[in-house]
């Protein structure tokens, strides 16, 4: 085998190691976001904006993103309490989609759209 051959063929080894390790990374985020969402879902219901889930929304996002960084805030603890109200079958979920994926799809309100487009997502990734 020529060089350039080899260094293609490893180069490919490489590329693909690399893809696998983002599709887990992709997929252990989206499960643990889902698992956050049920946690504050949860303790605080459906109204996760009643006095106490603003309360438990805050106090999580203040301590969790003063250990992991900005991606814990408010905002995106509240996206995950909803994630789970709007997927709560965790084993229906979709390995080959990303959070960005699942948050674009949150967006849509009939659910008929939302499985559609969950599908088209599937077969385009």
């Amino acid at each position: 085998m020529a060089s350039e051959e080899i260094y293609k063929a490893v180069r490919g080894y490489v590329v693909s190691a690399q893809k696998q390790v983002t599709a887990a990374v992709n997929s252990a985020m989206v499960i643990a976001y889902w698992n956050i969402g049920k946690q504050i879902y949860d303790a605080c219901g459906e109204n996760e904006r009643a006095a106490y889930g603003k309360q438990l929304l805050k106090y999580l996002a203040e301590k969790l993103t003063k250990e992991f960084g900005k991606g814990v805030d408010e905002s995106n603890l509240r996206n995950m309490c909803r994630f789970y109200s709007t997927f709560q079958i965790r084993d229906a979920l979709r390995p080959e989609l990303s959070w960005t994926h699942y948050r674009s799809l949150m967006r849509l309100e009939d659910k008929e759209a939302r499985d559609f487009y969950l599908e088209e997502a599937v077969n385009c990734v």
